[in-house]
Protein backbone atom coordinates (compact mmCIF):
# COMPACT_ATOMS: atom_id res chain seq x y z
CA UNK A 1 0.00 0.00 0.00
CA UNK A 2 1.36 3.41 -0.94
CA UNK A 3 0.95 6.41 1.30
CA UNK A 4 -2.05 8.50 0.34
CA UNK A 5 -1.22 12.04 -0.73
CA UNK A 6 -2.67 14.64 1.59
CA UNK A 7 -0.85 17.92 1.85
CA UNK A 8 -0.33 19.03 5.43
CA UNK A 9 -1.40 22.54 6.36
CA UNK A 10 1.96 24.21 5.98
CA UNK A 11 2.52 27.92 6.28
CA UNK A 12 2.63 28.14 2.47
CA UNK A 13 -1.01 27.10 2.69
CA UNK A 14 -1.63 30.21 4.76
CA UNK A 15 -2.23 28.58 8.12
CA UNK A 16 0.66 30.10 9.99
CA UNK A 17 3.00 27.26 10.90
CA UNK A 18 6.14 29.34 10.89
CA UNK A 19 8.44 26.50 11.85
CA UNK A 20 7.60 24.19 8.97
CA UNK A 21 9.38 24.57 5.65
CA UNK A 22 7.32 25.04 2.49
CA UNK A 23 9.60 23.46 -0.05
CA UNK A 24 8.00 19.99 -0.09
CA UNK A 25 4.35 20.11 -0.99
CA UNK A 26 3.58 16.40 -1.28
CA UNK A 27 3.55 14.17 1.76
CA UNK A 28 5.16 11.32 -0.20
CA UNK A 29 5.05 9.42 -3.49
CA UNK A 30 1.38 9.05 -4.12
CA UNK A 31 -1.23 6.74 -5.51
CA UNK A 32 -3.87 9.46 -5.78
CA UNK A 33 -3.83 13.18 -6.55
CA UNK A 34 -3.60 15.45 -3.52
CA UNK A 35 -6.84 16.69 -2.05
CA UNK A 36 -7.66 20.17 -0.88
CA UNK A 37 -6.60 21.40 2.56
CA UNK A 38 -9.00 21.93 5.39
CA UNK A 39 -9.04 25.69 5.45
CA UNK A 40 -8.32 27.01 8.90
CA UNK A 41 -7.29 23.72 10.47
CA UNK A 42 -5.52 26.02 12.86
CA UNK A 43 -4.91 29.74 12.82
CA UNK A 44 -2.43 29.82 15.67
CA UNK A 45 0.83 31.57 14.97
CA UNK A 46 4.12 30.19 16.16
CA UNK A 47 6.93 31.94 17.97
CA UNK A 48 9.86 30.49 19.85
CA UNK A 49 12.82 28.38 18.92
CA UNK A 50 10.77 26.26 16.56
CA UNK A 51 11.69 23.10 14.75
CA UNK A 52 15.32 22.66 13.72
CA UNK A 53 15.39 21.54 10.10
CA UNK A 54 18.49 19.48 9.45
CA UNK A 55 20.34 19.45 6.16
CA UNK A 56 22.03 16.24 5.07
CA UNK A 57 25.19 17.98 3.90
CA UNK A 58 25.70 20.73 6.45
CA UNK A 59 24.00 18.93 9.38
CA UNK A 60 22.05 22.04 10.29
CA UNK A 61 21.89 24.44 7.40
CA UNK A 62 19.22 26.56 9.04
CA UNK A 63 19.09 27.97 12.51
CA UNK A 64 16.26 27.26 14.89
CA UNK A 65 13.36 29.01 13.21
CA UNK A 66 11.21 31.57 14.93
CA UNK A 67 9.08 34.05 13.08
CA UNK A 68 7.32 36.79 14.96
CA UNK A 69 6.62 37.93 11.42
CA UNK A 70 4.41 34.90 10.87
CA UNK A 71 1.41 36.80 12.18
CA UNK A 72 -1.35 36.63 9.61
CA UNK A 73 -1.91 40.39 9.68
CA UNK A 74 1.74 41.38 9.84
CA UNK A 75 2.77 44.46 7.88
CA UNK A 76 5.93 44.07 5.84
CA UNK A 77 7.83 47.35 5.90
CA UNK A 78 10.59 47.19 3.24
CA UNK A 79 12.38 50.15 4.80
CA UNK A 80 13.03 48.11 7.97
CA UNK A 81 14.04 44.83 6.34
CA UNK A 82 17.74 45.53 6.85
CA UNK A 83 17.42 47.51 10.06
CA UNK A 84 19.70 45.33 12.19
CA UNK A 85 23.21 46.73 12.24
CA UNK A 86 25.77 43.97 11.85
CA UNK A 87 27.72 43.13 14.98
CA UNK A 88 30.43 40.59 15.86
CA UNK A 89 29.10 37.14 15.05
CA UNK A 90 30.46 33.83 13.86
CA UNK A 91 29.71 30.11 13.55
CA UNK A 92 27.98 28.61 16.57
CA UNK A 93 28.93 25.33 18.31
CA UNK A 94 25.41 24.13 19.03
CA UNK A 95 25.55 21.63 16.18
CA UNK A 96 28.25 19.63 17.94
CA UNK A 97 25.62 18.46 20.41
CA UNK A 98 23.41 17.36 17.50
CA UNK A 99 26.03 15.53 15.45
CA UNK A 100 25.93 12.13 17.20
CA UNK A 101 22.22 11.87 16.43
CA UNK A 102 22.63 13.16 12.89
CA UNK A 103 25.25 10.47 12.31
CA UNK A 104 22.58 7.83 12.97
CA UNK A 105 20.58 8.94 9.92
CA UNK A 106 20.77 6.98 6.68
CA UNK A 107 18.93 7.33 3.39
CA UNK A 108 15.62 6.24 4.91
CA UNK A 109 15.78 8.81 7.68
CA UNK A 110 16.78 11.68 5.39
CA UNK A 111 14.00 10.81 2.98
CA UNK A 112 11.33 10.93 5.69
CA UNK A 113 12.73 13.32 8.28
CA UNK A 114 10.85 16.46 7.23
CA UNK A 115 7.49 14.71 7.23
CA UNK A 116 8.01 12.90 10.54
CA UNK A 117 9.24 16.04 12.32
CA UNK A 118 6.26 17.93 10.93
CA UNK A 119 3.78 15.31 12.15
CA UNK A 120 5.36 15.35 15.62
CA UNK A 121 4.97 19.11 15.72
CA UNK A 122 1.43 19.21 14.35
CA UNK A 123 0.19 16.63 16.82
CA UNK A 124 0.87 19.00 19.70
CA UNK A 125 -1.97 21.18 18.39
CA UNK A 126 -4.46 18.32 18.34
CA UNK A 127 -3.29 16.34 21.36
CA UNK A 128 -5.98 16.18 24.05
CA UNK A 129 -4.35 13.50 26.20
CA UNK A 130 -2.95 14.02 29.69
CA UNK A 131 0.35 15.83 29.24
CA UNK A 132 3.71 14.57 30.45
CA UNK A 133 7.23 15.95 30.12
CA UNK A 134 10.47 14.12 29.54
CA UNK A 135 10.46 10.95 27.46
CA UNK A 136 9.80 8.91 30.60
CA UNK A 137 7.53 11.47 32.27
CA UNK A 138 10.12 12.30 34.92
CA UNK A 139 9.88 16.07 34.29
CA UNK A 140 6.11 16.24 34.65
CA UNK A 141 5.98 17.39 38.26
CA UNK A 142 8.80 19.85 37.62
CA UNK A 143 6.95 21.28 34.61
CA UNK A 144 3.72 21.62 36.57
CA UNK A 145 5.54 23.42 39.38
CA UNK A 146 7.13 26.00 37.08
CA UNK A 147 3.93 26.51 35.16
CA UNK A 148 2.24 27.47 38.44
CA UNK A 149 5.21 29.65 39.37
CA UNK A 150 5.10 31.51 36.06
CA UNK A 151 1.36 32.02 36.29
CA UNK A 152 1.94 33.79 39.59
CA UNK A 153 5.18 35.50 38.54
CA UNK A 154 3.63 37.24 35.52
CA UNK A 155 0.08 37.39 36.92
CA UNK A 156 -1.39 35.09 34.25
CA UNK A 157 -3.39 32.47 36.21
CA UNK A 158 -4.92 29.74 34.08
CA UNK A 159 -4.13 31.49 30.79
CA UNK A 160 -1.54 29.20 29.19
CA UNK A 161 -1.69 25.54 28.12
CA UNK A 162 1.63 23.68 28.37
CA UNK A 163 2.20 20.63 26.17
CA UNK A 164 5.00 18.13 25.70
CA UNK A 165 6.34 16.92 22.38
CA UNK A 166 7.61 13.35 22.14
CA UNK A 167 9.44 11.20 19.62
CA UNK A 168 7.22 8.32 20.80
CA UNK A 169 4.26 10.07 19.18
CA UNK A 170 5.46 8.68 15.86
CA UNK A 171 4.83 5.14 17.09
CA UNK A 172 1.20 5.97 17.90
CA UNK A 173 -1.17 5.33 14.98
CA UNK A 174 -3.96 7.32 16.64
CA UNK A 175 -1.68 10.35 16.95
CA UNK A 176 -0.51 10.21 13.34
CA UNK A 177 -4.06 9.69 12.11
CA UNK A 178 -5.22 12.68 14.18
CA UNK A 179 -2.83 14.93 12.26
CA UNK A 180 -4.19 13.79 8.90
CA UNK A 181 -7.78 14.05 10.09
CA UNK A 182 -7.36 17.56 11.47
CA UNK A 183 -4.83 19.09 9.06
CA UNK A 184 -5.87 17.58 5.73
CA UNK A 185 -9.01 16.53 3.90
CA UNK A 186 -8.33 12.84 4.56
CA UNK A 187 -11.17 10.64 5.69
CA UNK A 188 -10.74 8.73 8.92
CA UNK A 189 -10.06 5.52 6.99
CA UNK A 190 -7.47 7.22 4.80
CA UNK A 191 -5.80 8.84 7.82
CA UNK A 192 -5.34 5.46 9.48
CA UNK A 193 -4.05 3.96 6.24
CA UNK A 194 -1.35 6.64 6.19
CA UNK A 195 -0.55 6.08 9.86
CA UNK A 196 -0.18 2.34 9.36
CA UNK A 197 1.99 2.86 6.29
CA UNK A 198 4.35 5.21 8.15
CA UNK A 199 4.66 2.98 11.20
CA UNK A 200 5.32 -0.20 9.21
CA UNK A 201 7.53 1.24 6.47
CA UNK A 202 9.31 4.16 8.12
CA UNK A 203 9.28 3.95 11.91
CA UNK A 204 9.71 0.23 12.58
CA UNK A 205 12.60 -0.19 10.11
CA UNK A 206 14.44 2.79 11.67
CA UNK A 207 16.05 2.44 15.07
CA UNK A 208 17.03 6.11 14.84
CA UNK A 209 13.45 7.28 14.31
CA UNK A 210 12.22 5.25 17.27
CA UNK A 211 14.46 7.15 19.69
CA UNK A 212 15.98 10.23 18.06
CA UNK A 213 15.61 13.56 19.89
CA UNK A 214 15.81 15.21 16.46
CA UNK A 215 12.11 14.43 16.04
CA UNK A 216 11.07 16.34 19.16
CA UNK A 217 13.27 19.44 19.07
CA UNK A 218 10.51 21.99 19.32
CA UNK A 219 10.11 24.76 21.83
CA UNK A 220 7.57 27.38 20.87
CA UNK A 221 4.65 29.55 21.92
CA UNK A 222 1.51 30.26 19.90
CA UNK A 223 -1.05 33.01 19.85
CA UNK A 224 -3.51 30.30 20.84
CA UNK A 225 -2.04 30.55 24.38
CA UNK A 226 -0.08 27.32 24.07
CA UNK A 227 3.55 26.50 24.85
CA UNK A 228 5.23 23.34 23.57
CA UNK A 229 8.51 21.92 24.88
CA UNK A 230 9.97 18.85 23.20
CA UNK A 231 11.87 16.02 24.82
CA UNK A 232 14.56 16.38 22.17
CA UNK A 233 15.80 19.88 22.94
CA UNK A 234 16.00 19.03 26.65
CA UNK A 235 17.86 15.79 25.88
CA UNK A 236 20.46 17.43 23.66
CA UNK A 237 21.12 20.18 26.19
CA UNK A 238 21.50 17.51 28.87
CA UNK A 239 23.92 15.57 26.67
CA UNK A 240 25.98 18.75 26.39
CA UNK A 241 26.30 18.92 30.17
CA UNK A 242 23.55 21.36 31.15
CA UNK A 243 21.32 20.39 34.06
CA UNK A 244 18.03 19.33 32.51
CA UNK A 245 15.96 21.12 35.15
CA UNK A 246 17.72 24.40 34.37
CA UNK A 247 17.20 23.73 30.66
CA UNK A 248 13.48 23.07 31.03
CA UNK A 249 12.90 26.06 33.30
CA UNK A 250 14.94 28.31 31.00
CA UNK A 251 13.10 27.31 27.83
CA UNK A 252 9.73 27.55 29.58
CA UNK A 253 10.65 30.99 30.90
CA UNK A 254 11.62 32.15 27.41
CA UNK A 255 8.44 30.87 25.76
CA UNK A 256 6.31 32.27 28.57
CA UNK A 257 7.90 35.65 27.90
CA UNK A 258 6.56 35.41 24.36
CA UNK A 259 3.09 34.87 25.82
CA UNK A 260 3.56 38.04 27.87
CA UNK A 261 4.49 39.80 24.63
CA UNK A 262 1.42 38.45 22.83
CA UNK A 263 -0.71 39.86 25.63
CA UNK A 264 0.90 43.32 25.47
CA UNK A 265 2.12 43.50 21.90
CA UNK A 266 0.17 46.48 20.55
CA UNK A 267 0.78 48.54 23.68
CA UNK A 268 4.51 47.77 23.66
CA UNK A 269 5.35 47.63 19.98
CA UNK A 270 2.47 49.05 17.98
CA UNK A 271 1.48 47.46 14.64
CA UNK A 272 3.02 44.09 13.97
CA UNK A 273 5.72 44.18 11.31
CA UNK A 274 7.66 41.40 9.66
CA UNK A 275 11.26 42.61 9.92
CA UNK A 276 14.60 41.41 11.21
CA UNK A 277 14.65 44.29 13.69
CA UNK A 278 11.26 43.48 15.19
CA UNK A 279 12.03 39.79 15.63
CA UNK A 280 15.42 40.48 17.18
CA UNK A 281 13.86 42.97 19.58
CA UNK A 282 11.19 40.54 20.80
CA UNK A 283 13.66 37.65 21.05
CA UNK A 284 16.17 39.63 23.09
CA UNK A 285 13.38 40.79 25.38
CA UNK A 286 12.27 37.19 25.87
CA UNK A 287 15.86 36.34 26.79
CA UNK A 288 15.86 39.11 29.42
CA UNK A 289 12.52 37.98 30.84
CA UNK A 290 13.63 34.33 30.93
CA UNK A 291 16.82 35.12 32.82
CA UNK A 292 14.95 37.42 35.18
CA UNK A 293 12.59 34.57 36.08
CA UNK A 294 15.33 31.94 36.17
CA UNK A 295 17.46 33.86 38.68
CA UNK A 296 14.84 35.79 40.69
CA UNK A 297 14.50 34.68 44.32
CA UNK A 298 10.74 34.34 43.81
CA UNK A 299 11.19 32.67 40.43
CA UNK A 300 13.30 29.59 39.68
CA UNK A 301 16.01 30.76 42.14
CA UNK A 302 19.05 29.54 40.16
CA UNK A 303 22.37 31.30 40.64
CA UNK A 304 24.14 32.97 37.72
CA UNK A 305 26.66 30.17 37.14
CA UNK A 306 23.95 27.53 36.74
CA UNK A 307 21.90 29.82 34.53
CA UNK A 308 24.93 30.84 32.45
CA UNK A 309 25.77 27.21 31.64
CA UNK A 310 22.33 26.94 30.06
CA UNK A 311 22.46 30.31 28.32
CA UNK A 312 25.94 29.65 26.89
CA UNK A 313 24.71 26.62 24.96
CA UNK A 314 21.10 27.58 24.32
CA UNK A 315 21.98 31.01 22.98
CA UNK A 316 24.40 29.53 20.49
CA UNK A 317 21.14 29.03 18.60
CA UNK A 318 21.43 32.75 17.94
CA UNK A 319 22.33 33.65 14.38
CA UNK A 320 24.19 36.01 12.09
CA UNK A 321 21.32 36.44 9.60
CA UNK A 322 21.09 40.20 10.08
CA UNK A 323 18.58 40.75 7.25
CA UNK A 324 16.40 37.69 7.94
CA UNK A 325 12.91 38.29 9.31
CA UNK A 326 13.65 35.42 11.70
CA UNK A 327 16.79 37.03 13.14
CA UNK A 328 17.08 36.29 16.88
CA UNK A 329 20.13 38.37 17.63
CA UNK A 330 23.66 37.01 17.73
CA UNK A 331 24.66 34.44 20.36
CA UNK A 332 26.63 37.13 22.18
CA UNK A 333 23.73 39.58 22.13
CA UNK A 334 21.42 36.91 23.52
CA UNK A 335 23.89 36.07 26.25
CA UNK A 336 24.24 39.75 27.14
CA UNK A 337 20.44 40.00 27.30
CA UNK A 338 20.33 37.08 29.71
CA UNK A 339 22.97 38.74 31.87
CA UNK A 340 20.84 41.90 31.87
CA UNK A 341 17.91 39.84 33.19
CA UNK A 342 20.13 38.56 36.01
CA UNK A 343 21.33 42.08 36.85
CA UNK A 344 17.77 43.36 37.14
CA UNK A 345 16.81 40.37 39.33
CA UNK A 346 19.68 41.21 41.69
CA UNK A 347 18.84 44.90 41.78
CA UNK A 348 15.24 44.28 42.89
CA UNK A 349 16.22 41.55 45.34
CA UNK A 350 16.37 43.91 48.35
CA UNK A 351 12.87 45.13 47.47
CA UNK A 352 11.57 41.58 47.73
CA UNK A 353 9.04 41.89 44.94
CA UNK A 354 8.57 41.12 41.25
CA UNK A 355 8.58 43.92 38.72
CA UNK A 356 5.53 44.01 36.50
CA UNK A 357 5.80 43.02 32.86
CA UNK A 358 5.35 46.68 31.89
CA UNK A 359 8.20 47.75 34.16
CA UNK A 360 10.46 45.02 32.78
CA UNK A 361 9.61 46.09 29.26
CA UNK A 362 10.50 49.71 30.08
CA UNK A 363 13.89 48.64 31.47
CA UNK A 364 14.55 46.41 28.48
CA UNK A 365 13.77 49.15 25.97
CA UNK A 366 16.03 51.59 27.81
CA UNK A 367 18.89 49.08 27.78
CA UNK A 368 18.25 48.06 24.18
CA UNK A 369 18.42 51.63 22.92
CA UNK A 370 21.24 52.74 25.18
CA UNK A 371 23.54 49.74 25.81
CA UNK A 372 22.87 47.21 23.04
CA UNK A 373 22.23 49.56 20.13
CA UNK A 374 23.91 52.77 21.37
CA UNK A 375 21.16 54.83 19.74
CA UNK A 376 20.59 57.09 22.75
CA UNK A 377 22.66 58.10 25.74
CA UNK A 378 21.97 57.19 29.35
CA UNK A 379 20.23 60.49 30.12
CA UNK A 380 17.66 59.79 27.41
CA UNK A 381 17.26 56.25 28.72
CA UNK A 382 16.60 57.61 32.22
CA UNK A 383 14.04 60.05 30.86
CA UNK A 384 12.14 57.19 29.24
CA UNK A 385 11.50 55.53 32.62
CA UNK A 386 8.33 56.49 34.42
CA UNK A 387 9.30 56.56 38.10
CA UNK A 388 12.14 56.86 40.57
CA UNK A 389 12.27 53.13 41.29
CA UNK A 390 12.88 52.19 37.65
CA UNK A 391 15.40 55.00 37.29
CA UNK A 392 17.25 53.67 40.34
CA UNK A 393 17.29 50.14 38.96
CA UNK A 394 18.53 51.37 35.60
CA UNK A 395 21.21 53.46 37.25
CA UNK A 396 22.56 50.29 38.82
CA UNK A 397 22.28 48.45 35.49
CA UNK A 398 24.59 51.08 33.99
CA UNK A 399 27.26 50.08 36.47
CA UNK A 400 27.43 46.84 34.50
CA UNK A 401 27.50 48.53 31.08
CA UNK A 402 31.13 47.67 30.33
CA UNK A 403 30.53 44.05 31.31
CA UNK A 404 27.46 43.77 29.08
CA UNK A 405 29.26 45.26 26.11
CA UNK A 406 32.21 42.91 26.63
CA UNK A 407 29.82 39.96 26.46
CA UNK A 408 28.15 41.38 23.34
CA UNK A 409 31.47 41.91 21.61
CA UNK A 410 32.72 38.39 22.37
CA UNK A 411 35.57 39.66 24.54
CA UNK A 412 34.87 37.28 27.46
CA UNK A 413 35.41 33.53 27.49
CA UNK A 414 32.68 31.14 28.58
CA UNK A 415 34.53 30.52 31.83
CA UNK A 416 34.87 34.25 32.49
CA UNK A 417 31.15 34.80 31.84
CA UNK A 418 30.12 31.96 34.13
CA UNK A 419 32.31 33.36 36.89
CA UNK A 420 31.07 36.95 36.69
Amino acid sequence: MKLKSFTLALICGGLGFATVSCDKEEVAATANPKTGLKAGATSQMVIGEGNLKLDKTTLAASKFDCSFGAFGNAVLDPSLANAVVKSPCGPTPFNYALSPYVAQFGDLEWEWYDLMATIAQYYTYFDTSAQYFGADGSLTNFADKHKRNLESFWNMPGEITLKGQHTKTLQNRDAIAAVYINATTATTAEAYENADYLIENVIKPSTAFQNSPLLSLDGFATTGKMIVIGDGIVQIMTDAGVDRNVTFAGILGHEWAHQVQFKNYTQWYGPRVNTAEQTRKTELEADVFSSYYLTHKRGATYNWKSAAEFFELFYNIGDCSFTSTGHHGTPNQRLAASRLGWIIAQEVKPMGHILSANDMHSLFMAALNNIIENKIDSSAAFASLKDAQLKAVYGNVLQHEKELKSIMNGELSQEAIENL
